[in-house]
Order: C-alpha cells, then structure tokens, then sequence
C-alpha cells in the first residue's frame, strides 16, 4: 500500500508520466524556504541559478533538508520504492515579466541513466500560474522515445537549445501549484513552461531522485546522497554534507559533477538524445 498517495494517484503517475498538485510544505512553510532563497539571492548579488545547478542543494544545509524532507520522501517512495537516493537538484526562476522559456524537452536528451528512471519533484517556493510560466506537460509521451533538434535561442532557460520534434501542443497539461506543492515527473515526458508573464518572480527548485539499482552511465565516480533506506548495490559514491551554507568543499563537488555533467552532453546532441 503506498504512504501517501493514492493507489490511483500511483496509476495516473505510471500512465501520464507526471503528477500533481502534492503539497510538500504549507503555505507558511514554503514563504520561510522563498524567504531564505530571496536573502541567497541578494548575498550573490545575481540569480541562484546562474552559480548552483545539478547538484545545488550540496553547498546549503537547508537545502539538504528539502531533499531529505519527510513528507516529500514519503510520495517519493510511493513512485520508486522505499530505497531513495538524491543525485541533484537545481534551481529554475523566471523573473517577474520574464521573456526566458524552456522548450520542449525530456530531461533523458542530457541524462544517461540505466534504467532510465530518475524521478524529479518540481517544488514551488511561490505559487506557479500559468501566466507566471508553470510547467506544463504532454500525457503518456514518456511511453515512447522523443527525438529532440537544436534550436539555440538567448531566452531558453533549457541552455542547449534542445526541442522535441512535433509536439501535441494541444494536449499539454499545466502544472498549477500553490507554494510548497510539488509536481512530480518520469525523466522522459515531454515538458517545457512559457515566460512568466505575471508581475512576480516564480521561483522552482527540481530534485532528481533514483532508486539504487539505477547507475549513472555517462562518467565515473557518480555521487548522490542516501536519503531513505538502504544502498545495496553500491553503484554511487556519497556527497560531502555541508557544515554551513557556501560550505567551500561541496562547491568544489558540486562543480566537479557539473562539468562532468555538461562535458557529456556534446555526445547527447550529435546523437539527438534519448528518451
């Protein structure tokens, strides 16, 4: 029986690829963690996601206890089962009246798990609108293999420019959340948001999760963090944890991965991704 969700909430998961709206933290709860990310942004003086991506919640302790957060792993672990690794995170922000997208994409174009099974859990610091740019989603297309194009664009918070071909645009689903609500989604359905058209920031932090029979194929010495049950299969090495926030030596792990990360991808876009 799951935790926290429904047995059918479970079945729309495994058939849509994605599910939503799960409340992770109150409204209280998600302004104090907005709080904190507004007071990060003013201490660099430029946007979070600039510096932290892949594995941003690795220098910050309050991140790491999102990722580890009780209630969020218990939906977690109703989708993938009670062994729960982190491998990363990032932050996606869109300022108010923000002309910046992400295209149409599947988050397995720049991946090179096996199985390919990572969940992500999109967290709203802030309520995500469709006028504010929320995700939005095409139904079932994780089932088959996507082929992506580049299309290079200055607004496209999707760096590579990557696009799947012929998209079914008239059967995406946006994912509307309250702050503190997640949407939870398969490594390969069809995602993308439109710019923020609304006269607040929308501020997304995504946690990518794995089960521990899942291995990472794109380079050696992959990391994660165990953050429910056990790791039997020894595939992932354990992240440093942060002692204060910009803790010096999870920087240095987290860059280390991201340029391994993005080395990668020149392969993902001669070949055109997977999915």
């Amino acid at each position: 029986m799951p935790k926290t969700l429904t047995d059918a909430q479970v079945t729309r998961f495994k058939e849509d690829g994605f599910l939503f709206p799960y409340e992770a933290y109150t409204p209280d709860e998600a302004a104090a963690l907005y709080g904190k990310f507004a007071d990060l942004e003013k201490t660099l003086g430029e946007e979070p996601q600039n510096r932290f991506r892949i594995k941003a919640q690795l220098p910050f302790p309050w991140l790491c206890d999102v990722v580890r957060h009780p209630r969020l792993l218990d939906a977690v672990e109703d989708l993938i089962g009670p062994n729960i690794l982190c491998w990363g995170s990032s932050f996606f922000t869109k300022k108010a009246n923000d002309p910046r997208f992400i295209s149409w994409h599947t988050d397995s174009f720049v991946y090179g798990f096996e199985p390919a099974e990572t969940l992500t859990a999109w967290l709203g610091f802030n309520d995500s609108t469709e006028e504010s740019g929320c995700l939005k989603y095409i139904p079932g297309s994780h089932k088959k293999r996507s082929e992506h194009e580049i299309k290079p664009d200055p607004n496209n918070l999707a760096s590579l420019g990557q696009n799947v071909i012929d998209v079914p645009e008239e059967k995406a689903v946006h994912a509307v959340l309250k702050a503190g609500e997640v949407v939870f989604h398969h490594e390969s359905v069809v995602h993308s948001s439109s710019p923020n058209r609304a006269n607040h920031p929308r501020i997304g932090f995504s946690i990518h999760y794995v089960a521990p029979h899942v291995r990472e194929t794109r380079f050696e010495g992959a990391t994660a963090m165990l953050v429910r049950g056990k790791d039997e299969y020894g595939y992932w090495d354990s992240d440093p944890e942060p002692q204060q926030d910009l803790d010096p030596i999870c920087i240095e792990a987290m860059l280390a991965t991201r340029d391994k990360f993005m080395k990668t991808t020149e392969s993902k876009i001669k070949t055109g991704g997977r999915s």
